[in-house]
């Protein structure tokens, strides 16, 4: 158990400090390297680390990154850049706009590959539309956390909770999405609160200069139909006794045949699309959390949390609290792999640890991965999203959605 507390805290402590840049390790060397520990120190058997690993997480997480490279290699993300430099000017109904269509495709796909491909067309539209980039940018963060709260595929960590709990799509969408609802426009009006002046002013920039993607309508209308079915396919997935991966397998194959029948050297354009780390992030918490929970070490530290302890019943006050303040430690993909194991077993306590941790994800510039694509990208062309300026906007909406989140959860459950 020593030795499993040892590995687990340097773990964890190399992961939340994951924005130093002096430390090369990364969240996923940080995650591979606690597994690797915990074998080689015989925490757990290499059998039981294999053992351990989610695949259906994994394989849902892979059909949709290859599906979400097929849509963008066919032009979906410039369509939308282009409707909205046609129709919209500066202002609050931009902003709406963008924070609406961020969160449907947040929930309709994985979050993360949604804010890599949609930052470039923020930062183009307001270069075209000579508009201050920053409100739009936080708006996406916020709006791609909001939504992915209402589906089991909008991120990871929904992904991983429906694979545990049992939970169908179709329960955890019925059960989420008025958390979602209520929550992004309550965002959307604080925002506008926040950046009331940035957003009427005149920002003349020079930042469009993002590749663009020839349209392929055919394509694109082919792998529109492949996202509906696909979507169809997780909703009969639970009452069919499919796992929910199956659906994101065939929609990212088909994905993927679709941009090589274009072009057969696109192949290695496809594999740079996926994001492989986060993929090996999850496999190295995987094999932590199987060392936590085999030592012995996961109910000790419940014991210490209150109202977490042998004997006690956490509320889902207490939950969600817990989990936004350990999201915002870690991140919330490990905070509730670490929470899973502490809370009772129920669709309620389940729902409120999805949402809440999610929720708590727009509190920092860290605590999503969302948010660090988000900023890193915005960087890189010369945008700074200031961290502590973000905070000030980041924790009051993180607050006021986990409170209204607890409350709908409250009528519903």
């Amino acid at each position: 158990m020593i030795t499993a507390l040892l590995i687990f805290v340097i773990t964890y402590a190399l992961i939340s400090v994951r924005g130093n840049r002096k430390l090369k390790i990364g969240r996923t060397g940080a995650a591979l390297l606690g597994a690797a520990a915990m074998i080689i120190f015989s925490v757990v058997s290499p059998m039981m680390a294999v053992d351990s690993i989610n695949y259906n997480v994994i394989l849902l997480l892979l059909g949709m990154m290859a599906l979400v490279a097929g849509l963008e290699y066919c032009g979906l993300f410039e369509i939308i850049s282009d409707w909205l430099m046609s129709r919209y000017h500066a202002g609050p109904k931009l902003l709406g706009v963008i924070m609406c269509l961020n969160a449907l495709l947040a929930a309709l796909v994985l979050n993360d590959a949604v804010v890599l491909l949609f930052t470039p067309i923020i930062i183009r539209c307001s270069a075209s539309l000579k508009a201050d980039p920053v409100p739009y940018l936080v708006g996406t963060m916020i709006s791609a956390n909001i939504g992915s709260v209402a589906t089991a595929i909008g991120n990871p960590q929904n992904a991983y909770i429906v694979s545990e709990s049992g939970i169908s799509f179709i329960q955890f969408l019925v059960n989420q999405l008025p958390v979602a609802l209520v929550c992004l426009p309550v965002a959307y009006f604080m925002l506008l609160i926040f950046f009331r002046k940035r957003l009427a002013a005149t920002v003349v920039t020079d930042l469009d200069d993002e590749e663009h993607i020839a349209v392929d309508k055919t394509r694109l209308g082919i792998l529109m139909g492949v996202a509906l079915l696909a979507f169809i396919g997780f909703a009969v997935s639970g009452p069919l006794g499919i796992m929910i991966c199956v659906p994101a397998l065939i929609a990212g194959a088909i994905a993927v045949a679709v941009i090589l029948s274009k072009d057969v050297k696109r192949g290695k354009w496809v594999l740079h699309r996926i994001d492989w780390s986060i993929l090996l992030f999850f496999v190295g918490l995987f094999v932590l959390m199987k060392g936590v929970q085999a030592s012995g070490l996961l109910g000790n530290i419940a014991d210490i949390v209150p109202g977490f302890g042998s004997g006690e019943s956490p509320t889902l006050m207490a939950t969600a609290g817990f989990s936004a303040i350990v999201s915002n430690l870690v991140s919330n993909v490990p905070a509730v792999m670490l929470l899973s194991g502490m809370i009772p077993q129920t669709d309620a306590f389940w729902y409120t640890l999805a949402a809440s941790s999610t929720l708590a994800g727009n509190a920092t510039l860290l605590g999503s991965a969302c948010n660090i694509i988000v900023a890193e990208k915005a960087a890189a062309k010369g945008i700074k999203i200031d961290f502590w300026k973000f905070m000030a906007i980041g924790i009051p909406i993180t607050v006021v959605t986990i409170v209204l989140e607890l409350v709908v959860h409250s009528i519903i459950l």
